[in-house]
């Protein structure tokens, strides 16, 4: 029983977007503004990067608070996974937004700094190269960091499976991947497919560049 409340209040508590609510002390409802999206790449965009950087920061406290505090309170290993892959759920899948959140990349990357710190910043290498590119290089490559972030998601489980072979925190790793990948792909897919565009290209899309439709198009701010 209390394994199930342990993981039941991850998940409550991650619903909570910091995000969306330091947009809204501004006066601005993030879910209607710039890509739309209750994360902390859109609240730059919206307000400022240092905004951004709060925001994601928080967001990626929910997934490492959820695994260090389950193991400061003697829970095992699997639990501690378990409440992590709830606060990233919370995260995309949050009961106060009308379970439309995020993507999830921050509190992801948070749950697996907590999992193993050498393995994230491995798999960090990728983001690291992509953000600098994207800074470094006229004009700015567009696609490459949602590739990037995918990836880490991608490494982050192969590091631990190369030297450990297959243990809880690499099916972790697995299955935070999947999560990433599944908010992607469906996230307002409905709207994307009423434009009548190849589901394959919709879905090359967003499951690559995590970019809807709706971007690729214009209606929506990338």
């Amino acid at each position: 029983m209390l394994d199930a409340v342990a993981v039941v209040i991850s998940y409550v508590v991650s619903s909570v977007s910091f995000p969306y609510w330091i947009a809204r002390a501004k006066g601005i409802d993030l879910r209607a503004a710039g890509s739309r999206k209750l994360g902390g790449s859109n609240l730059a965009k919206v307000l400022t990067p240092w905004h951004g950087i709060a925001g994601g920061l928080l967001d990626g406290a929910k997934g490492f608070a959820a695994v260090v505090i389950a193991r400061q309170l003697g829970f095992p290993l699997e639990i501690q996974v378990l409440c992590g892959l709830a606060a990233i759920c919370g995260q995309m899948w949050p009961v106060f937004h009308q379970f439309d959140g995020g993507r999830a990349n921050a509190t992801a990357w948070g749950f697996e700094l907590a999992l193993d710190f050498i393995a994230f910043f491995i798999a960090m290498i990728p983001v690291i190269v992509a953000a600098a590119l994207r800074m470094s290089v006229r004009p700015r490559p567009k696609r490459l960091l949602p590739i990037a972030n995918l990836l880490s998601f991608a490494v982050f489980p192969a590091v631990i499976w190369e030297q450990e072979g297959v243990t809880p925190t690499v099916l972790a790793g697995i299955g935070a991947l999947l999560l990433v990948l599944v908010r992607r792909l469906t996230a307002g897919i409905r709207d994307d497919l009423a434009t009548g565009s190849s589901p394959l290209r919709v879905l090359t899309n967003r499951a690559l560049f995590d970019r809807s439709e709706l971007q690729e198009r214009g209606v929506v701010a990338i």
